[in-house]
């Protein structure tokens, strides 16, 4: 798999058509990962990464990584302002994960649920698409563990997503983080609306390997109108926190 750190440009980034959420679009924690890696290239990794989501993100794409004032990187499509990166200070409090069998459950329950949901536009999304293979998506589709709001899933990634020394790369560890957060929105929320990441701030503090089992979890912060603010964590299966996010979904307005 190609990492932030192997493509073909400095300035250039392109994301494969693997890498969607939408049927059309990029999967937004990838893709904000990719960005987030080319801004610690340059500023180092010292602190957490926030990347803002301007617009859809486009496939096999030649996009264009531009230095903005002080320490921001802008990813560019033409003319079109796609997403911003800049280093900040991530203050995030994540819940106890459930045990590593009620994450399986959960995962479980889940992932069939969303194979039965009719109209679901997200299927083959790299992150919780059911109908990828473990090889090629992560299957990450977490649901209600106790009666905090908290969402959760198992995860095992495959050696098929790792580097040469097992490790998970860090854009598709912020795709494993982005779509819990929404998804704990999606069961607080009556009418389950359609959301869409805005600006996610990650923080990785310790290798994701290939081959072991973690567990994912999402919960709900905070809403203000049509912002929902949202966190989302990766444990290892000793309960280590190994990465968290806070995040921003947005509903669309109508």
């Amino acid at each position: 798999m190609p990492s932030s750190s192997s493509l073909p440009s400095p300035d250039r980034l392109v994301i494969a058509r693997r890498f969607n959420g939408p049927p059309q679009s990029g999967n937004g924690g990838y893709c904000a990962g990719l960005l987030a890696g080319r801004w610690q290239a340059r500023h180092g990794r010292q602190q957490a990464v926030e990347v803002t989501l301007r617009a859809p993100l486009p496939l096999d794409e030649q996009l264009e990584v531009m230095a903005m004032p002080g320490d921001e990187l802008a990813l560019m499509h033409r003319d079109i302002l796609l997403a911003q990166a800049r280093g900040v200070d991530l203050v995030v409090e994540p819940p106890a994960p459930p045990s590593l069998e009620q994450a399986a459950a959960a995962g479980a329950l889940g992932r069939l649920r969303a194979a039965r949901l009719q109209g679901n536009a997200y299927l083959t999304c790299f992150g919780c698409g059911v109908s990828r293979e473990a090889h090629e998506g992560l299957r990450i589709v977490p649901s209600p563990v106790g009666d905090a709001g908290v969402v959760a899933s198992d995860w095992t990634p495959d050696a098929a997503m790792a580097d040469t020394q097992g490790v998970i790369p860090d854009e598709v560890v912020w795709a494993a983080l982005d779509c819990p957060a929404g998804i704990a929105w999606n069961y607080r929320l009556e009418d389950a609306p359609p959301l869409v990441t805005g600006r996610m701030t990650v923080a990785i503090d310790g290798p994701v390997r290939a081959g072991q089992t973690h567990r994912v979890i999402g919960w709900p912060i905070e809403a203000d109108g049509r912002k929902l603010h949202a966190g989302s964590a990766i444990f290892d299966a000793e309960g280590r926190l190994l990465a968290r996010s806070r995040q921003l979904w947005l509903i669309p307005k109508a």
